[in-house]
């Protein structure tokens, strides 16, 4: 992949330095969450405490998430991110404190400031991609965002682990602070093109426009309706994970490990489908990402009917793959049918709608998966991702999808 000087990270300046940061920052923040789950568990002696840390993290996007997103419009992107990645560098390092004070409540305050502050990078950062790739690359862009995503991830926690154990979550601690300001020096060295004055709307009024775009705009509206049915159904999947690793496989620790190992394997597979063969073809993505909705409900649903570890690994590293083809695809199709001056409150509002659903279907997962089995949920948590495909593809075959929105990103050249 990368010894091609066709390449899109050799080509693009400005794209190479969004990844450089984007693979900094995720390596570090596997190195935070393995380093404040053990503190937390060290302070607190309960199982709670991570919950409530991961909810305090998530829990800015989904409610105020939306109503960040007139403000990523209308401010400068680049400067948007470089600001919330210097302050969470900071927010990062007073876990420091927390450790060595003992005092629990530190870290659940600065779960929250850091959810705040990605609930203004994460929609600035999706959106600022199509100013600086041209049209026709925009899946492949999305290909190695994923693809990173999964390495970092596997490395992060991996070595993450190691540090916090052989050394201190201290190490993790200041690690992870200077990832941030690591992607903050990269972020600054982007350009982006020349263009008119930034939305200034009144807030009210973009914050309508936003909502009107997520409404009238049929393929985001979709989009939007797919990642609600499918947050309803995929919390089903993370917990699915221990369940099958420790009570179906009898394997504990080391099969739910050697689980994650493979669903990581599977998105980075997906994405480089995604990377060599999509690539500028638009017609091909919006089917594959219909169609691999429907192909991972298959797999999904063989994945829980079988209890043999074997079988079981082929099955999750296929059904993964079909996730890792959808996950850039899903970017793509944000940033090609939305206009440019709306795409942070459209990103803003995918992401709170998403996150909000899936938080609730952590609980009504684990109370299906106890009361139902595993094999009655699994059928079922396929039975939605065949119906997300399956709508997705009949309204495109119906010619219900306009062309996509033409921007700066036309002219915009790799």
């Amino acid at each position: 992949m990368l010894n091609n000087k066709n390449n899109l990270l050799f080509k693009n300046r400005n794209y190479r330095y969004l990844w450089m940061g984007q693979a900094g920052s995720v390596m570090g923040d596997y190195f935070n969450q393995v380093a404040i789950m053990s503190t937390a568990l060290h302070l607190s002696n309960s199982v709670l405490s991570i919950s409530y840390l991961l909810m305090l993290r998530m829990l800015p996007s989904v409610i105020i998430g939306p109503f960040m997103g007139p403000l990523v419009d209308r401010f400068h992107k680049v400067k948007t991110m470089i600001i919330a990645d210097l302050f969470r560098g900071i927010v990062t390092l007073s876990f420091i404190v927390a450790f060595l004070k003992e005092e629990i409540w530190i870290l659940y305050v600065g779960s929250f400031f850091i959810g705040i502050l990605s609930s203004f990078f994460n929609p600035a950062r999706q959106s600022v991609q199509p100013l600086i790739v041209s049209r026709d690359r925009i899946a492949e862009a999305n290909a190695w965002s994923t693809a990173t995503y999964s390495v970092m991830t596997i490395v992060g926690s991996i070595l993450g682990g190691v540090v916090s154990a052989i050394f201190s979550p201290l190490l993790c601690f200041i690690l992870n602070g200077l990832s941030y300001f690591w992607s903050a020096w990269c972020i600054k060295a982007i350009q982006l093109p020349k263009k008119g004055k930034p939305d200034r709307l009144p807030y009210r009024q973009a914050l309508i426009e936003g909502f009107k775009e997520a409404t009238q705009n049929r393929v985001v509206r979709s989009i939007l309706l797919i990642g609600i049915s499918w947050g309803i159904a995929g919390g089903g999947y993370l917990i699915l994970i221990p369940l099958l690793g420790k009570n179906v496989y009898q394997m504990n620790g080391i099969g739910i490990g050697l689980l994650y190992g493979v669903d990581g394997l599977g998105v980075l597979t997906g994405a480089y489908v995604v990377k060599a063969c999509v690539r500028d073809r638009h017609q091909r993505a919006v089917v594959w990402y219909g169609a691999s909705y429907i192909v991972q409900a298959v797999f999904f649903a063989c994945l829980t009917q079988t209890s043999t570890f074997f079988f079981g690994v082929l099955l999750l590293y296929a059904m993964r793959i079909c996730s890792g083809i959808i996950i850039p695809l899903d970017t793509y199709m944000v940033q090609t049918y939305t206009t440019e001056s709306r795409q942070g409150r459209v990103f803003a509002l995918h992401m709170a709608t998403y996150g909000g659903v899936m938080q609730l279907s952590y609980i009504v997962s684990g109370v299906a998966y106890e009361k139902y089995g595993i094999p009655l949920v699994g059928v079922g948590i396929g039975v939605v991702s065949l119906l997300c495909g399956a709508s997705w593809l009949t309204q495109y075959y119906q010619g219900k999808f306009t062309s996509p929105k033409l921007s700066i990103r036309e002219v915009v050249k790799s």
